[in-house]
């Protein structure tokens, strides 16, 4: 993502909150997050399709609900 479009969309996410009870697995940055969204609304494919390549989980996009 480009650095102009990045730090016109940073402010507009919310803040990562800590996990109280800690383990898990890391957060994935929001930059690399962002990145893959648009690459799946420009290219159309599904989120579990998305290439190796972005390091982001099957799992990524279900983690708010």
């Amino acid at each position: 993502m480009p650095d102009g479009l990045w730090e016109i969309a940073k402010p507009l996410l919310p803040e990562q909150r800590a996990r109280l009870q800690g383990g898990g697995t890391q957060n994935t940055p929001d930059e690399t997050v962002s990145a893959a969204i648009v690459y799946v609304l420009v290219n159309g494919c599904a989120w579990r399709s998305l290439p190796l390549c972005f390091g982001v989980s099957k799992s990524t996009s279900t983690a708010g609900s």
